[in-house]
């Protein structure tokens, strides 16, 4: 043996001590076998361990890569280094802990080495075209790399140069913004971080969250300027690099386990090198030597990135026509070219997204046997999916008869971490119409395809003749009609083919590179008519480059083909009852449980409305009838992004819901598509191990809330639901002996016996789901949960309702709720939601008084200690808190009678059959067992279960109005302690003393004049504290047409937003709308004082009205009634109203009110003696006159009391049109745009001075001739065939001759203008127009609301 360094002494002493200690003895021989099998070492190289070794199982762990380099196995086939060093790192993973530190010291160099799973498939003669002759062979490469402890360094390079100003700088930052999530900023594994350059680079200080960096990227600050270099930018990154590695470093992880990762995004080429100045002044560009800089900068960087020992990738994605291909493809490890926004979004959605959130990079190495050869070239690096997977092919040319062993090594930063090796002789043709047939097939298009985009880009399509772009157009038809058969097989819902999905996801990416081929060999075929657009070269340089890459399938493509080979390696499924059949049919796939499963595929529950919470739960989600296959709802909904429907029918179904259990067999395929149905039902549509699989439980409850009686089919579908969720749940582990089943029956039973648990719990339905799997739950504990889950039920659903009300609303509904307990409790049998329940109403009891209520409620107290019911109020309220939409995907009210039943009656099934897990072992006979004593088990369940209905109304979910009252007022006051009191006493002391404490507020800012009381703070919090809420409109629709209305009447009309709302409210009452406050203590009105003051100032000068007297401030104060919100139909208000109005009025007119009383401001506290100064108040049925016209000429008094002109037209305010401010010198178009010439001068880089150049000359000598003129007013339009480069290179060269610009229009209709001040925009900013004033205050409006639009 080779003499080792690290060992003392050699292999073959201890070989020699081992055969003369150990030669002997059979027990230790047994032991050496042992520790074989132990480190999964296979048995044709067990004899050369022996032989190496002695049999000593001490020393295995000392074996080297070259001591087994060379040598034969058991089968007489060479030992190569790949094998060889797989086989060293199993020996090392079983070597024992009291090894020497010296073999420790040189062991703990070398990287652990997982294998990886290498298959190969041969092509078959019938699948080869001419150039496949030789033998084509598909080498499948999967493994997963161990990705704990590594960590990430991302860097976002943005091109912040003029030419990137405008919308491409807005488009590309919410592009990267959108794949940059709030959840990558905040991993702490992963270090982000953005560099913008232009002719310098500087870091953006990263916000926390997404919105806040994009809002930060579009800010002043970081508008684009200046030229593009890309040495400044690679210069910054490398340090941005270096100091996150050293921040990782100082975490003790180590550079080969930090993965680094840079995505540039520019639009041009390097323009740092500067030559002889141009036009203006201006230097222009040295392009070849701008571009020696930018290669050298770029070789730079790598070596940099290279010497840190880190895995790195760089990805550069260019816009437009003016950025340079070669450079960019030089620069980065992978360049996408993208010339429109949807493609931008295509492509960070896509292999942008996937280097974002890729787990790392590695790179492969292959050792071919003699007469093998790679068909296509390794390429350098290979990007792994978030987990750390790796999912690829290659392709390999061997001859029929080829034998050898194919060995991959996976590196990552130059060290192998995945190993794995496949005998060549062994390679096979996949079986017809298989799985593996069609997916080769794909993959055999694919390489077809590449080769199609290798000879047009080696022959630049240009020099190809006709003859030749006709043989390569017909390669792509030929690969279209080969991927035909395939493409039938994965659309048909009906046909028996394992991993449909994963076909047809690998035929989109497929097709979608053959359209872009096509489409680009078309650019260079005169004959092909199909398709008359053209692009320019970049473009087509950048498709062929893009189609001639092998990269990896897409992460769904391969994740969903691991799916689809794990399904190939189940057991095979249990055979169906008659019954199992019958009941498993699916309509779609025309296929049962037993079939499906065979396929790989499994049956679920349909589930339509799904809209998932953002913690847990659903806000909506509907359980419907039967049961369809994931492959069949896969394809029939397009992946989920449409309902199926039945034929002629509207309604139908979205997602897959809980699964059915069915057999074993069945199972264990549901388990494997298990998570991709819950990711589109978990919150943020992401899958989570633990947390998605609670959702089931939430749907377990809904679909026991169905009701309020259940069919057959309904009853059955209940029980099977209720098995396959405690079967998934099962299974999840949360601990050494704990299930999430255990986890959710224990929530259940807190909720039951903790009241706090009980508000803490998020979504009742998954409590009542979870009672469903609870073992040894008796019929009368669940009947206690389900009186439990009604009462918490009332109690969210009143909260919910109170939600944002104020003390004095909750008071008041608590008051109407504490009402004598002898009245009438008919309400509670209203089915819900009730007809006539309307909105939650806080107002609107004759009875209450605010002063007198605290007394009422202890003479009650003192009749009746403990016993309330509703009062009619109360009743109303809590009709309509019933039927009002519940919040948060909590139960509706009119399910929890049937959730309370089905409980019992579940509990009654249950312990007919002797507990939950014999009903189970009940369903899953009856599955596979059509003997007769399983099916009348399951019938007399079916009868307890079909029993356990209730009417959707309140009384079947409480026992009496008394629980629903002190369920309801305990909800009214949270925070209320009653103790010994009672609700009732507690209510009383409660409402004393906020009632004393809003007399004491309303008392101490008081009407005292025409000003607003001043508050200590003013805000709006504060004013609630004092007033409470406004009033609203009782009928909100009426009201918004009164406001759509006055808007159209008065959009040309000089008025402000407060008066145009006081004119809404006016005719919003003289249709008979009405306003009502949330509750009798609150009294605050919006805009009292100004819309009066507004009032007087319009009388005063607008109209030269008086505004002095008993009978203006009369008439006032019947038009100021009208226009603000309040309650008329309280006359205590009214009379309160019309003080506080006149008071206001009096000190608009200057009187003297020092000597007057002040006037406290709220309606509900009337003062004593306060009388309407100058008069009685007005009376209810006032006509207040219409709004009188304007004198502007010679007026009479009309018959209706308006003003009528003398030429027999009511007059009309002059119409005011929005001004239109004159031009200045420059005119900023964008918030981007450079203003002054310096600016200007410094943002015109080269590519914009050769878009500027580039204009056609005639219009050049225009654009001259019209800055050289200058005629005020004038205006000149440029063409509109200017690119939007051209366009930007317009507005700087504007900006620096003093030249007006203005651009407007969209896309194809984008205009450019050149302005000049003058006295064209003055006569058009003296314009105006009239305001019709006729139309406004006409009687031909009906008043009725007939006439309403």
């Amino acid at each position: 043996f080779w003499p080792r360094v690290r060992s003392k002494a050699t292999l073959f002493e201890r070989q020699v001590r081992g055969h003369t200690a150990f030669a002997m003895e059979e027990q230790q021989c047994e032991s050496f076998r042992q520790a074989l099998v132990r480190a999964g070492v296979e048995p044709r190289y067990q004899a050369l361990l022996e032989e190496l070794v002695g049999r000593s199982a001490d020393y295995l762990a000392d074996v080297s890569v070259e001591d087994l380099q060379g040598r034969q196995d058991a089968n007489g086939v060479e030992v190569t280094f790949p094998v060889a060093r797989g086989l060293v790192r199993k020996l090392q993973a079983q070597a024992p802990c009291d090894k020497t530190s010296e073999h420790v010291t040189a062991f703990a160099s070398v990287d652990a080495v997982a294998a990886c799973a290498v298959s190969l498939l041969r092509c078959s003669s019938a699948q080869e075209e001419g150039g496949d002759r030789g033998g084509l062979v598909r080498c499948g490469i999967r493994g997963a790399l161990p990705t704990a402890g590594r960590r990430k360094v991302l860097v976002v390079v943005l091109d912040q140069s003029g030419s990137m100003a405008g919308a491409m700088w807005r488009r590309v930052v919410e592009a990267v913004a959108g794949v940059v999530t709030d959840e990558l900023l905040g991993n702490p594994r992963t270090s982000v971080a953005f560099v913008v350059y232009a002719d310098a680079a500087r870091e953006v200080a990263l916000p926390k969250t997404t919105a806040e960096l994009q809002a930060l990227l579009l800010s002043p600050a970081y508008a684009p300027r200046g030229g593009t270099s890309f040495n400044a930018a690679f210069q910054l990154t490398r340090a941005v690099v270096e100091r996150e590695l050293a921040r990782h470093r100082r975490d003790d992880v180590g550079p080969k386990d930090v993965d680094v990762a840079v995505l540039v995004f520019t639009d041009g080429e390097d323009t740092s090198v500067k030559g002889r100045a141009g036009r203006h002044g201006v230097q222009l560009v040295d392009k070849e030597a701008s571009s020696r800089a930018a290669r050298a900068a770029g070789d730079e960087f790598r070596e940099a990135l290279r010497r840190t020992g880190a895995p790195s990738y760089v990805c550069i994605a260019a816009f437009g026509a003016d950025h340079d291909p070669e450079q960019c493809q030089y620069l980065a490890d992978r360049y996408h070219y993208i010339n429109r926004g949807e493609v931008l979004a295509e492509v960070l959605a896509g292999s942008l997204g996937v280097l974002l959130h890729s787990a790392g990079q590695c790179s492969l190495r292959l050792h071919l046997p003699p007469g093998a050869a790679l068909e296509e070239q390794l390429p350098d690096t290979l990007p792994l999916d978030r987990e750390g997977r790796l999912d690829h092919h290659i392709w390999l040319r061997a001859p029929p008869g080829t034998l050898g062993l194919v060995a991959v090594d996976v590196e990552v930063a130059g060290s192998s971490v995945l190993a794995g090796s496949a005998e060549l002789g062994r390679a096979f043709e996949p079986d017809m119409h298989s799985f593996e047939d069609h997916l080769f097939r794909v993959d055999l298009v694919a390489l077809r395809l590449r080769r199609v985009a290798k000879e047009l880009s080696e022959g630049r399509g240009a020099s190809l003749s006709p003859e030749q772009l006709q043989a390569l157009r017909a390669r792509l038809t030929d690969a279209k009609d080969l991927l035909a058969e395939t493409k039938g097989v994965a659309g048909d819902a009906s046909l028996a083919v394992r991993g449909r999905s994963a076909l047809r996801e690998r035929l989109r990416e497929v097709e979608g590179a053959r359209e872009r081929l096509s489409y680009a060999l078309g650019q260079f075929d005169d004959s092909d008519i199909n398709d008359q657009r053209k692009i320019g070269s970049v473009a087509i340089d950048a498709i062929l480059r893009d189609a001639k890459q092998h990269v990896p399938q897409g992460q769904a493509s391969a994740s969903l083909a691991r799916r689809a080979a794990a399904a190939a390696t189940l057991p095979a499924p249990e055979p169906l009852s008659a019954f199992g059949k019958d009941f498993t049919l699916d309509a779609y796939s025309c296929c049962d449980a037993f079939e499906l499963a065979s396929q790989g595929d499994a049956l679920f529950f349909r589930l339509a409305d799904v809209a998932p919470l953002a913690d847990a739960g659903f806000a909506s989600a509907d359980m419907c009838e039967g049961l369809v296959g994931y492959e069949a709802f896969e394809l029939l909904s397009a992946g989920g992004r449409r309902p199926v429907r039945h034929a002629g029918r509207q309604d139908g179904f979205t997602h897959c819901g809980i699964p059915l259990f069915a057999t074993p067999g069945h199972f264990l395929r549901v388990r494997t598509l298990l998570p991709s149905v819950l990711a589109p039902m978990s919150p943020g549509g992401v899958y989570k191990p633990g947390c998605s699989e609670r959702q089931l439980l939430s749907l377990l409850g809904r679909s026991l809330a169905a009701g309020p009686w259940k069919s057959q089919r309904q009853a059955v579908a209940l029980l099977h639901q209720a098995r396959a969720v405690h079967a998934v749940l099962a299974s999840v582990r949360e601990g050494p002996a704990t299930t999430l089943v255990d986890t959710a029956v224990a929530e259940a039973a807190a909720f039951l016996e903790d009241g706090a648990a009980r508000r803490a719990a998020g979504d009742l339905y998954a409590i009542a789901g979870a009672a469903l799997l609870a073992e040894g739950w008796e019929e009368a504990r669940l009947a206690r949960l389900g009186d439990a889950l009604a009462e918490e039920g009332l109690r969210r659903a009143v909260a919910t309702a109170l939600r944002g009300a104020g003390d004095a609303q909750r008071l008041y509904l608590a008051w109407a709720l504490l009402g004598p307990p002898d009245a009438d409790d008919s309400w509670m049998d209203e089915a819900l939601p009730a007809a006539d329940a309307g909105d939650l109403v806080l107002s609107g009891a004759s009875n209450f008084d605010p002063f007198d209520a605290p007394a009422q409620l202890e003479a009650l107290e003192a009749t009746a200690p403990g016993r309330a019911r509703p009062r009619t109020a109360g009743a109303a309220a809590l009709l309509a808190t019933a039927s009002a939409a519940p919040r948060g995907g909590q139960p509706r009210p009119a399910t929890w009678g049937a959730i309370r039943a089905q409980l019992r009656a579940f509990a009654r099934a249950t312990a007919h059959v002797g507990g939950v897990q014999a009903l189970w072992r009940c369903v899953d006979a009856l599955m596979v067992d059509d003997a007769p004593e399983h099916g009348n088990s399951f019938e007399r369940c079916m009868e307890e279960i079909r029993s356990g209905g209730a009417a959707a109304t309140l009384r079947a979910a409480f026992p009496d109005a008394e629980r629903i009252t002190a369920v309801a007022a305990a909800a009214c006051l949270p925070d209320l302690e009653p103790g010994a009191m009672g609700l009732r006493l507690g209510l009383a002391a409660r409402m004393r003393e906020v009632v004393a404490r809003r007399r004491a507020l309303v008392c101490k800012y008081p009407i005292v004049g025409a000003e607003f009381p001043r508050l200590d703070g003013h805000s709006r919090e504060t004013v609630a504290e004092v007033w409470g809420a406004p009033a609203s409109p009782t009928d909100p629709v009426a009201h918004r047409k009164a406001s759509l209305r006055i808007w159209r009447r008065t959009m040309r009309a000089k008025l402000t937003a407060t008066m145009r709302e006081a004119l809404a409210d006016r005719d919003y009452r003289r249709r008979g709308g009405r306003f009502a406050f949330p509750s009798p203590l609150d009294t605050f009105i919006p805009g009292l004082h100004r819309r009066t003051k507004e009032l007087h100032n319009d009388w005063r000068q607008r109209l030269g009205k008086s505004t002095v007297g008993d009978a203006a401030r009369a008439e006032a104060v019947a038009e100021m009634l009208l226009r603000l919100r309040w309650d008329d139909r309280d006359d205590g208000a009214r009379t309160k109203l019309s003080h506080i109005v006149a008071r206001i009025w009096e000190g608009l007119e200057g009187a003297d009110l020092s000597g007057r009383p002040p006037l406290s401001s709220a309606l509900w506290l009337h003062d004593a003696g306060a009388a309407v100064p100058g008069g009685e108040v007005p009376p209810e049925g006032f006509v207040v006159p219409p709004l009188p016209m304007p004198p502007r000429a010679k007026q009479t008094d009309t018959a209706d009391g308006g003003v009528q002109s003398a030429r027999g037209h009511q007059a009309a305010l002059p119409r005011r049109r929005p001004e239109r401010h004159a031009m200045p010198a420059a005119v900023v178009v964008a918030a981007a745009m450079p203003v002054g010439e310096d600016a200007a001068r410094a943002a015109m880089d080269s590519g914009l001075q050769a878009a500027l150049e580039g204009i056609d000359a005639q219009v050049r000598r225009q654009m001259e001739r019209f800055a050289d003129d200058r005629q005020a007013g004038s205006r000149f339009k440029l063409p509109l065939s200017l690119t939007g480069k051209q366009r930007k290179a317009i507005h700087l060269w504007a900006e620096m001759r003093g030249v007006g610009h203005l651009s407007f229009g969209y896309r194809g209709r984008r205009r450019l203008q050149l302005r000049v001040a003058g006295d064209r925009e003055q006569a058009a900013q003296q314009a105006d127009a009239d305001f019709d004033w006729d139309a406004y205050a006409s009687d031909e409006e009906n008043v009725d609301g007939s006439g309403d639009e």
